[in-house]
């Protein structure tokens, strides 16, 4: 796997684990000023955005590769 793949991957999977720990902020946290669970509903929204991202790049990466 090249460079570019392993570092999309690991992204993919550090994102997934900021899901998660938000995921568990809304459903614990109480909130206060500005990290309330709407907040945190809001980050989970754009990490869910950016990992689709990464994903769409892996397969074009994957598909860029066999075509050679």
């Amino acid at each position: 796997m090249g460079k570019r793949k392993k570092r999309l991957v690991k992204q993919i999977r550090g994102l997934e684990k900021q899901k998660e720990k938000h995921e568990i902020k809304v459903e614990t946290e109480k909130g206060k000023l500005d990290t309330t669970p709407d907040y945190w509903r809001g980050e989970i929204s754009d990490l869910e955005r950016q990992i689709e991202e990464r994903w769409s790049k892996l397969i074009k990466l994957r598909k860029k590769k066999s075509k050679k």
